[in-house]
């Protein structure tokens, strides 16, 4: 009788597009780095020649804010997630406010990232509503030139597309099984795979 392997029936075997800025890479379900297990990381920078920046959008570091940063007022509890595992000790942040923050830079309609942190300090302190409008990371993950494409091509990330509520307001487990489900039927299976695999 032949063995089956679990990763072989788990592992979609699609072949994925090549990732642009406003991508959204979604973790295949046996991928059990600690980082990226089950994680969605949005695009915000990628070259075929360069490399690709992104940031995990439903890891969430256990810190607030005013925890990590000066000048912020600690009645505002905003969260803060875990962007990847390069340059930890930097804070990113994604937004919804567009030219409003001096020097942010488009990643898809509607969605923003960096600018001027002085603006954004300030926009918070005048009681903005953070949830859903702006979300703050520590660390990037990162990808040297053919990296991304090798990963992929393993079949460890299949690629979708970035949307912005989702990208704002989801976090944890839930994310990633709407990015999923987001995929289409052909994803389904790896909504079956336990969070422990020695469960399966």
């Amino acid at each position: 009788m032949a063995v089956i392997d679990d990763y072989d029936i788990l592992s979609m075997r699609i072949p994925q597009p090549e990732p642009k800025c406003g991508s959204l890479l979604i973790a295949e379900p046996m991928l059990f780095d600690g980082c990226f297990s089950r994680s969605t990381v949005c695009i915000i920078d990628h070259s075929a020649d360069e490399g690709t920046m992104g940031l995990i959008t439903n890891r969430n570091s256990g810190y607030l804010l005013h925890e990590i940063v000066d000048g912020i007022e600690e009645n505002n509890e905003i969260p803060v997630f875990v962007g990847g595992p390069v340059h930890n000790e930097r804070l990113y942040y994604l937004h919804t406010l567009g030219s409003v923050v001096p020097d942010s830079v488009e990643v898809i309609d509607g969605l923003y990232v960096g600018g001027d942190f002085e603006c954004i300090r300030e926009i918070i302190n005048m009681g903005a509503i953070v949830e859903g409008n702006i979300r703050f990371f520590v660390g990037y993950s990162g990808w040297e030139k053919g990296q991304l494409r090798k990963e992929l091509d393993n079949f460890e990330w299949a690629v979708g597309q970035s949307i912005v509520a989702d990208v704002l307001n989801l976090r944890e487990n839930y994310a990633w099984r709407k990015a999923v489900k987001d995929m289409g039927a052909r994803y389904k299976v790896w909504l079956n795979v336990p969070l422990d695999a020695q469960l399966n």
